[in-house]
This record gives structure tokens, C-alpha cells and sequence, in this order.
């Protein structure tokens, strides 16, 4: 997502699997003068908009992602549990973690 300069303001990296109910976001990313603001939310909740009553996990968590994602929780009864593996059908599709890049677009 950039914002209107052409600069990325944000990176969302999520998968779900229709068969499993299972959703898993792998990466997000926040440009620091974008965060706190409400856009992670509104990113997570655009992945979640279909598969709402999946069982949702992430990866390892950065410290502040340790304070959002229960919030998160919270608001959406997800349970965004930390490092459970995911599904065989999200794994066989080549799932790696994306790497941020920031940049001008």
C-alpha cells in the first residue's frame, strides 16, 4: 500500500486455505510515521473479510505486534495464536516470508 507520495506505507502478506478454515498472516509492516494510526487494523481486517470465522495465527511477534494482535483479538474474537505451523495446503504453496521494502513507487 503506498500513500500519495508514491512511498510504501504499508505491507500486508496473509493466506487462507477455504479447505483447512484456517487463516495465516505472515507479514506486516508499518512505515514508523504510518503507525498508530489504525492502518494495520484496517489492513487485517480486509484479510479477514471473507474467512472471518477461520482459525487465524501469525509468525514470531515484534514487540509491538505482541500489543496488537491481542487487541486485535479482542475486537475480533480471532485468535491470532503465535508460530503454530500452517496448514499443508498454505505450506505446499511455496509460503516463505516476505521480506519489507519501503520505497518509492
Amino acid at each position: 500500500m503506498c500513500d500519495r507520495t508514491g512511498w510504501d506505507a504499508a505491507v500486508l502478506s496473509w493466506h487462507t486455505c477455504s479447505i483447512c478454515r484456517r487463516g495465516h498472516i505472515a507479514k506486516i509492516s508499518i512505515a514508523d510515521h504510518w503507525q498508530r494510526q489504525g492502518l494495520g487494523r484496517r489492513l487485517i481486517l480486509r484479510a479477514m473479510r471473507d474467512a472471518q470465522d477461520y482459525h487465524w495465527t501469525t509468525t514470531g511477534q515484534s514487540p509491538d505486534a505482541q500489543r496488537f494482535f491481542p487487541a486485535l483479538a479482542r475486537e475480533t474474537g480471532a485468535a491470532f495464536a503465535q508460530r503454530e505451523p500452517v496448514c499443508g495446503h498454505i505450506g505446499s504453496a511455496g509460503y516463505r516470508h516476505p521480506v519489507p521494502r519501503f520505497e518509492r513507487h
